[in-house]
């Protein structure tokens, strides 16, 4: 059994993931969840979620690529360049099964003609973008405060709606999409929680690491507050204005 001498970020993990477990209860995604359990979720409202997932994935390439570059300058073990390549390798396979409904759904024609499509535009003076360029310029710090910030942030809200999706969306194709990336996505916090707990070892690099990862789930929930309005056609939101609630009619 290891000892509390072998896990130094043990204390730090788990006040992370409790954290974002709170933060996760209730995210902006359960608005969309209400509106397909009411019977108002059209075929447009469905085309428009997966277009901004398959956007969001898809654009975590540009993030991965800058994160590769470095990330055996440190003394990691390999096992950590390995559970990275994983991670990468997952986010592409969801990417991929959003694509592959878009298309079984004959929403698009092809994937070039979803890369075409309003639905699949990238925007960077967007909260989409935020989140994008906020998780590039992790690429700055070390590869555990990186793991820090997203796994046991953003991975962990992930998580949670995600899990909600796959439990209450009527749509029993779209429910069986989520449900079968709930596996990866769990191991992402799991890998989340043992690198902080093997890596985070300095006090300023635990005081760091607490900061990201704050600031990026801020933006990755500013980001799904996004995409609810987006996918149930409401206007962008303005300043001062209460973000979208679960119970909206």
């Amino acid at each position: 059994m290891s000892s509390t001498s072998d896990k130094p970020g043990a204390a730090l993990a788990l006040q992370l993931l409790k954290q974002s477990e709170q933060d996760a209860t209730i995210t902006p995604m359960d608005a969309v969840v209400d509106a397909a359990r009411a019977g108002k979720f059209t075929n447009d409202h469905c085309f428009r979620l997966l277009a901004r997932l398959w956007t969001l994935k898809r654009m975590l390439y540009y993030v991965y690529g800058g994160w590769a570059q470095g990330i055996n300058l440190n003394e990691y073990p390999p096992a950590v360049a390995y559970l990275f390549g994983k991670q990468t390798y997952d986010e592409s396979s969801q990417e991929m099964q959003y694509c592959d409904e878009i298309l079984r759904r004959r929403f698009v024609p092809t994937q070039r003609a979803l890369f075409a499509h309003p639905y699949g535009q990238f925007g960077t003076a967007t909260r989409t973008g935020a989140y994008i360029f906020c998780l590039r310029a992790l690429a700055n710090y070390p590869h555990n405060i990186r793991i820090a910030a997203l796994n046991l942030g953003p991975k962990v809200v992930e998580l949670a709606w995600t899990e909600r999706f796959a439990e209450s969306l009527p749509d029993q194709s779209m429910r069986a999409v989520f449900h079968s990336q709930l596996a990866e996505t769990r191991s992402h916090v799991l890998m989340g929680q043992h690198q902080v707990e093997r890596y985070v070892h300095k006090a300023v690099d635990s005081e760091l690491a607490k900061r990201l990862c704050t600031e990026t789930k801020r933006d990755y929930l500013f980001f799904l507050e996004e995409t609810a309005r987006f996918v149930l056609g409401m206007a962008e939101e303005k300043a001062g204005e209460v973000t979208v609630q679960a119970d909206i009619d």
